[in-house]
């Protein structure tokens, strides 16, 4: 648990910063309830950290009659680390004006690491995750509809000050930060569920096993051309070894055929997918 913390309270740290050092400083809007504090803060000039807590203390009054105690727990506490971060880095640390190609970019990389880095821990990392998974499992809304509409209407609500090209980059920005979070949480290395139908299926089997060390699967099959029974031999590999057993089947010059899909997630001895 004290490690869970320790990351939570870090990683909102960096978000922290993302958001006040560059989407705010260059006038770029965040998503959540974030962005909308940062809209309202334009509008009337009101702090930045006690509009956060005004708009989010509903949702957690709310949240503890009606959800999981332990993920409001962790919500609060990531939520609340981000609040006190928000007043430090306004206070001590310095602006970063830059162009609003480069803000966004910068912007979507550093928000994305600080996203990534809390989606780890597998909590709420706030208000939005609650009502986003209250949603999910009361009304059958899924996480990513939930936030798809959210987060337009925060962006595009900061049409009231009339810059479309903010509202462009802002929309940048936020793809930038889901696609970098995605890849901290589910990792860089690509693997495939590879498919493998052969009359030389033991050969395959031992190359996959002696070459490229990883296990395989049989599933009996038939071929339905001259209806003869067929082994399918079945395997996960990264894009290197998808590349090597490809080779290796191409170089048996006979009717073997494979067929490779992408998998996303991964859990298990030999695999740093999860």
């Amino acid at each position: 648990m004290k490690k869970k913390l320790f990351w939570i309270a870090v990683g909102q740290f960096i978000s922290a910063c993302a958001y006040c050092q560059i989407l705010n400083a260059n006038d770029l809007v965040a998503t959540g309830i974030g962005g909308l504090a940062a809209v309202v803060n334009r509008l009337t000039g009101m702090d930045v950290q006690m509009l956060l807590i005004l708009m989010a203390l509903p949702i957690f009054i709310w949240a503890f009659f009606s959800y999981n105690k332990k993920q409001i727990f962790y919500a609060g506490f990531s939520y609340l680390m981000f609040t006190f971060y928000v007043g430090i880095v306004n206070r001590y640390l310095p602006a970063l004006h830059t162009d609003s190609i480069a803000a966004a970019v910068s912007g979507g990389l550093v928000g994305g690491i600080a996203g990534g880095i809390i989606m780890k821990q597998g909590v709420a990392n706030g208000p939005e995750s609650i009502v986003a998974l209250y949603l999910k499992e009361k009304k059958g809304i899924s996480v990513g509809t939930y936030y798809l509409i959210i987060n337009t209407v925060v962006i595009c609500s900061s049409i009231i000050f009339g810059n479309i090209t903010m509202i462009i980059y802002s929309l940048i920005c936020t793809f930038i930060m889901s696609a970098v979070t995605d890849k901290l949480i589910i990792g860089f290395e690509k693997y495939y569920n590879v498919s493998i139908m052969s009359d030389q299926y033991l050969e395959i089997t031992q190359f996959i096993r002696d070459e490229l060390n990883r296990g395989a699967t049989f599933i009996q099959g038939m071929d339905t051309s001259n209806v003869k029974k067929k082994m399918l031999i079945q395997s996960v590999l990264n894009q290197q070894e998808l590349i090597a057993i490809r080779d290796y089947v191409k170089s048996l010059q006979d009717d073997s055929f494979i067929c490779a899909s992408r998998s996303n997630s991964i859990i298990g001895r030999g695999f740093d997918v999860e």
